[in-house]
């Protein structure tokens, strides 16, 4: 007996657990960031969107500092045609640090030290043969031509930007998208659960005048056919509460597969935050952009840079090359060291041309690349156009939006007013189970047409967050 009333007690005790569950409020921000720690393509967007926002420097690498070292080891033991000045074996280690750039004005630089150890085997007649060299050296290429100014560098340079950029705006467009999807869901499910309730009210709402009908015709107060109608009314009432609850429940499922679960079953009650109408005062002045037309500028200017560089790699290369050195030399390393301050200088200078022989082909080429260029130049003012156009049809919309907001929220108001006013009426036998039921069926669109509208305008104000 006690084992009964023990599982009795469980049983109920679980029922009521599943009530008060079904009855907790879930706000937007919690279900996002359930969502986000769940759902792998949000997890995916957010990762490559921190990913590109961390090279988004990259292109600079191009243009940067960057530190050498070169080192080599020499044993050359073929014969030789005087090995008494030449040895029958030498030995050469040499070794180079430094500093290098290429500039994003086109020259480049090195600053190296260099070190190199020569050993001549069996060379009788040559005074030191075994001697260290030490010598800094600084070398110049200046280019003449192709690359004059950095015009290839800085084209490079801006292409490897751009990608980046596109790379970015792709992730944070993905990231924002996948977010307004997440908040769409929400929304809809929060409307779905508030237009079965409506439903479920319109139906107890039009049994109790189906009782009130049948109660008056047992007393021959009204007509039989009254009756009818009614039964008729909750008849429809079943079956729009039947077609709510078959759109929540593929509400509920969308809602669920963020949180990774497949099931149509909801615990949550939903209660999306009131609509801010002053989010929907937005000025045709401060003109924003969309992710994805921002998208398409960086593709634009990526686009430009490529053909740019690759009109700049058709020119003749004429470079102008200079190297410098002072260079000691002894049996010692420090005495090598010593030695440069009192060596000779050494320069040299060197200029160096390169240039294809198709020149028909290569006539073309550059002008091929150079309209090229200029067609990115004039998508980009389409775009531009386009974009003010689409502000100016956002801001009509948000206006549009937030007056059907006022007038549908009025509009609920006054049909409720008038459907309560009806209903007293005929409860003192002052008006037709036919107007009281017209009146309940405004009453029930005017609901629905709010909440759907409400719903119209949270994705709207979702949209805008695509806005930059």
């Amino acid at each position: 007996m006690k084992s009964a009333s023990y599982l009795k007690f469980i049983f109920i005790f679980g029922i009521c657990a599943n009530q008060a569950l079904a009855s907790d409020a879930l706000s937007l921000k919690q279900y996002i960031e359930m969502a986000q720690s769940k759902d792998p393509s949000i997890q995916s967007a957010q990762m490559s969107y921190e990913g590109s926002r961390l090279i988004e420097n990259n292109a600079r690498l191009l243009t940067g500092l960057n530190f050498f070292a070169n080192g080599n080891l020499l044993n050359d033991g073929r014969p030789t045609s005087a090995p008494s000045f030449q040895g029958d074996q030498t030995e050469v280690n040499s070794l180079a640090v430094g500093l290098q750039q290429q500039t994003s004005f086109g020259l480049a630089w090195t600053l190296s030290q260099n070190y190199q150890y020569t050993k001549i085997h069996n060379a009788a007649i040559i005074p030191m043969p075994e001697y260290y060299d030490m010598y800094p050296k600084i070398e110049l290429s200046l280019p003449l031509w192709r690359n004059w100014l950095g015009s290839e560098t800085k084209a490079t340079q801006g292409q490897l930007e751009t990608q980046v950029g596109v790379q970015k705006l792709n992730s944070e467009l993905a990231r924002v998208q996948k977010e307004s999807e997440i908040k769409d869901a929400y929304y809809s499910l929060a409307t779905q659960q508030k237009s079965v309730d409506i439903q479920k009210d319109s139906l107890q709402r039009a049994e109790k005048i189906l009782n009130w009908a049948e109660s008056r015709a047992t007393r021959n107060l009204a007509d039989k056919s009254d009756v009818f109608q009614t039964q008729a009314l909750v008849s429809s009432r079943r079956l729009e509460l039947m077609s709510a609850e078959v759109k929540l429940k593929e509400a509920a499922r969308l809602f669920n597969s963020f949180l990774n679960v497949d099931s149509e079953a909801i615990t949550y009650r939903l209660n999306a935050d009131e609509i801010d109408t002053k989010e929907l005062e937005l000025s045709k002045k401060q003109a924003r952009a969309r992710l994805d037309l921002l998208l398409q500028k960086e593709n634009l200017k990526s686009m430009e840079s490529s053909y740019i560089a690759q009109r700049e790699k058709n020119k003749p290369t004429l470079n102008l090359s200079m190297a410098y050195l002072k260079q000691g030399r002894d049996s010692s390393v420090s005495g090598a060291q010593t030695k440069i301050t009192d060596a000779k200088d050494y320069s040299a200078i060197a200029l160096t041309f390169n240039m294809p022989l198709d020149l028909s082909n290569l006539s073309d080429s550059k002008a091929g690349y150079a309209k090229l260029a200029e067609s990115q130049v004039l998508a980009e003012k389409a775009r531009v156009r386009t974009e003010s156009l689409q502000w100016k049809n956002t801001v009509d919309q948000a206006e549009t939006l937030a007056q059907q907001l006022k007038i549908v929220r009025d509009l609920e108001q006054v049909q409720k007013n008038k459907v309560d006013l009806e209903r007293t009426k005929y409860n003192n036998g002052r008006s037709t189970t036919y107007q009281v039921l017209m009146f309940e069926q405004d009453y029930v669109n005017s609901r629905n047409q709010k909440i759907n509208l409400e719903l119209q305008v949270r994705k709207f104000l979702t949209s805008l967050e695509l806005y930059r």
